[in-house]
């Protein structure tokens, strides 16, 4: 049975140096090699050095591999404890290992001509779209995803954005402003979903009395435009109220039209 291997705790004492490969994740070549070390709960004392690629523009991590460029330096017999340790010229993978060391996903391919034109046409690039653009904009567009997801809006209002200054913004900076606007829409809705619970509070009982006396009147209920309009709530958060109501147990309703109705069993909040 193979010996599990705790997370990196410490850094190793040898100096860093340039790994000379790019990454394959973003494609910088600001790429090191650092030693770490790790430990092995299994056995007292039991600890290694190994290498990792890590790329300082995107953040990525590579773990070495054992290589038989080197020799060990001590026998196996003479450390019983001691993992053995890669040589200085051991190769690293080139796919990210995750936190609980699985592999991570394989190089992305790179985005063609085509979607990079795509991209500076969406975000109203205002110059000769020329092979230098397309190779300049080449990894930004890749980073971007596909069309029309979160992702792509996000390297779009970016990339609007930097017209100005006359430079591609890092792409480090699509994932950073995808971020800012997902949290943005939770609180949206956070703040959305609050209102219409408040809304719902008011409007509970004339709801109620509203859809009764249509079905009185017509034989049918009304529709949720219809009582939104009726009870003097527009916009975005009248679908939000009635939602909120049907959660409540308030109102009840189908896919068929007009099945808008009360329910017999709901009971006013004491307030």
């Amino acid at each position: 049975m193979s010996a599990r291997v705790d997370e990196v705790t410490t850094r190793s004492s040898r100096a860093r140096r340039p790994f000379g490969k790019p990454c394959r994740s973003c494609g910088s070549t600001s790429t090191w090699v650092e030693w770490r070390r790790e430990v092995d709960g299994s056995r007292p004392g039991g600890a290694g050095e190994w290498p990792y690629a890590v790329c300082q523009t995107c953040g990525h991590v590579a773990k070495g591999r054992l290589t038989q460029s080197r020799p060990p330096e001590q026998p196996a017999a003479a450390t019983p404890s001691a993992e053995a340790a890669p040589s200085a010229e051991a190769d690293t993978d080139d796919q990210v290992v995750a936190g609980d060391g699985r592999r991570g996903r394989p190089q992305r391919p790179k985005a063609s001509d085509e979607r990079v034109e795509e991209l500076l046409q969406a975000a109203g690039y205002n110059r000769a779209i020329t092979p230098e653009v397309l190779e300049a904009h080449r990894w930004f567009a890749t980073h971007a995803g596909k069309p029309g997801l979160p992702r792509w809006k996000a390297a779009v209002a970016l990339l609007n954005g930097a017209q100005g200054r006359g430079e591609v913004p890092h792409v480090r900076e699509i994932y950073g402003e995808e971020k800012r606007r997902r949290e943005a829409k939770r609180a949206r809705a956070a703040a959305m979903r609050k209102q219409a619970g408040a809304l719902a509070d008011d409007h509970a009982e004339p709801a109620r009395e509203h859809v009764a006396r249509v079905w009185a009147e017509t034989g049918a209920g009304p529709t949720w435009r219809e009582l939104a309009s009726a009870l003097g709530v527009q916009g975005p958060l009248a679908s939000a109220m009635i939602d909120m109501l049907h959660r409540r147990g308030v109102l009840a309703s189908t896919k068929e039209p007009r099945s808008l109705a009360v329910t017999p069993d709901w009971t006013p909040t004491p307030s």
